[in-house]
Formats: C-alpha cells, sequence, structure tokens
C-alpha cells in the first residue's frame, strides 16, 4: 500500500478534479431538451467519475507514486486540457450545443476560439486529462481508461458530425471539415489570393 506524499495528493486532487469539473460546468453549457433522457450524459458521468477521478484517486492514493518528471508532464497537460476546454467552453456559451450522443444540432456553425481550427476542442480537451491521468500514473488500468476514452469521444465526434451532415447545417460543415482538423488542427498552404496572418 502506497503513502502518498503531499505533492502527490495535490496532483491527484487536480487531475481528478478536472474531471468533476467538467460534468458541472458542461451541465451549466450544453443544451438538452431533458437532461434525464440523453445517454451521453450518464455516459460522460461514468466516463469521467469512474474512468477519471474514481480510477486516478484509487490508485494515486493506495498503489502507485507519481515520479516528479510525470507529475511535471501531466501537470503541464493538465493545464492545456483545461485552458482548452474553458475556451471552447465559453466559445459556445449561449448557442445551444447539444450534450454528446444526443440528437441536438445546434442552429449555426461555430468556427470562433478553439473552433476555428478544432472542430471538437471539447473531446479534445478531455482526451488530454485521461492522457495527463496516464502519464501521471502509467499503469494498464490508465491506459485502459485512455483507451476506452479515446473511442468514446471519437465515437461521439462521428456521431456529432453524422447529425450535422443531414441538418441544414450540412453545406457549411463540409467546407469546415476542410478547413479544421476533428481533434488537431490541420494546417493547409494558403489558399490563392489569400494572405497568411
Amino acid at each position: 500500500m502506497n503513502i502518498p506524499s503531499v505533492p502527490q495528493v495535490v496532483l491527484l486532487f487536480f487531475l481528478g478534479g478536472v474531471f468533476i469539473h467538467f460534468l458541472r460546468a458542461g451541465a451549466l453549457v450544453f443544451y438538452s431538451r431533458d437532461m434525464s433522457d440523453e445517454r451521453g450524459a450518464l455516459i460522460a458521468e461514468v466516463a469521467f467519475l469512474l474512468g477519471g477521478t474514481g480510477t486516478l484517486w484509487w490508485l494515486g492514493l493506495f498503489y502507485e507514486t507519481i515520479r516528479l518528471a510525470n507529475g511535471i508532464v501531466a501537470a503541464v497537460l493538465l493545464a492545456v486540457s483545461i485552458t482548452l476546454y474553458e475556451w471552447a467552453r465559453h466559445t459556445i456559451r449561449g448557442r445551444r450545443f447539444g450534450v454528446a450522443l444526443g440528437d441536438h444540432v445546434p442552429e449555426e456553425l461555430c468556427e470562433s476560439g478553439p473552433y476555428r481550427h478544432i472542430r471538437h476542442p471539447i473531446y479534445f480537451s478531455y482526451l488530454v486529462s485521461y492522457l495527463a491521468v496516464f502519464v501521471a500514473i502509467p499503469h494498464w488500468i490508465t491506459l485502459g481508461t485512455l483507451l476506452a476514452a479515446v473511442a468514446l469521444f471519437t465515437y461521439a465526434a462521428r456521431g456529432d458530425e453524422a447529425r450535422i451532415a443531414i441538418s441544414p447545417l450540412a453545406a457549411a460543415y463540409a467546407g469546415y471539415r476542410k478547413r479544421a482538423g476533428m481533434f488537431w488542427p490541420r494546417f493547409s498552404p494558403a489558399e490563392p489570393g489569400r494572405s497568411t496572418p
């Protein structure tokens, strides 16, 4: 059994707390006609509380010691994740973006903030958090939760895009897909006649 140091407990608190933040902040931003009806909200609760916070705190408090280098890299990843999440969340506030795996399509395309470069910055911020957990505690359980998160949020992103592809936003979104990457910015040469910043 592991006796965690004070820096480890602080890092565990922040790493695990970010998943709780995702739940609380997301409930204030994402639109749903009936939250109890949305399977995406329930899946997110399980993924964040059990796969993120629960697994991390259980392993970190009782079984694994976080090495200094791992802790530093995990803290940097955590800062990137929460910064991207908050930037994206504030960008879409009031735009009625739906809960993951729901059936709601926003009324307009968002190409500002991080959405200018990445089509799914919120999902990507979740993935960075799971990566931070794995870096902090490289264990087969944290690797499993990271891989499950990649599968879940890739599936959610593709589902969102499939709904938009049959909506009134389909044509605009097709062009947007060519300009912005799913989880990573798409860098392409400047179009003829356009200057690069």
